[in-house]
């Protein structure tokens, strides 16, 4: 998500005539919150695909907590910079993952019918067993399932992957914020 949305609008930045270096002006505010909260969510699932006894289990249990905490964090680090250009998409998409994973007791629900052959079995059988800190495979009972991953990049596409409405509002708002830059656009 983040290479497209960075790669593509670095090279329509500069096929625009924008500078590249200009990138280097980005300025965000409090990005030691943002950094924090994917530290968390990465070290939390980390310990939680490991099976490190016997933290995994308790994180597990308490993913919902683990993923409120990001999530506070992570509208911390986006407040302080909402007045840029491209932070409120960012926004947006962030408060509807929230959304859905909240509903869904704290992981994103992902619709692996449509991809259940471009996955392992394996990863079937995390997301289906919530195995995973962070997703857990949609069924009839999920809540807000049109927020969940349901949009599927299969192959040609070189990097398949399964997105959700609020990755696609991220992905436009990053690719915003560093056209803005490169093109020399104030917010």
């Amino acid at each position: 998500m983040l290479v497209e949305s960075v790669g593509s609008s670095l090279i329509l930045g500069k096929l625009r005539g924008g500078e590249l270096k200009n990138i280097l002006d980005i300025q965000i505010s409090r990005v030691e919150f943002i950094v924090g909260a994917a530290l968390i969510q990465s070290a939390a699932a980390w310990v939680v695909a490991k099976e490190i006894e016997p933290l995994w289990q308790m994180i597990n249990a308490n993913g919902l907590w683990v993923q409120l905490t990001v999530y506070i964090l992570l509208f911390w680090g986006l407040a302080a910079n909402i007045g840029q250009r491209g932070f409120s998409l960012i926004g947006v998409g962030v408060l509807l993952n929230f959304i859905v994973i909240m509903a869904n007791g704290g992981r994103m629900p992902v619709d692996i019918s449509g991809i259940q052959h471009m996955i392992s079995q394996e990863s079937i059988d995390i997301l289906q067993n919530a195995k995973s800190l962070t997703h857990i495979a949609a069924n009839e009972t999920t809540r807000i399932w049109i927020l969940g991953d349901i949009i599927h990049l299969r192959r040609p596409y070189p990097m398949p992957k399964s997105l959700s409405i609020g990755d696609v509002f991220m992905m436009i708002g990053i690719f915003i914020l560093i056209q803005g830059k490169i093109l020399n656009k104030e917010t």
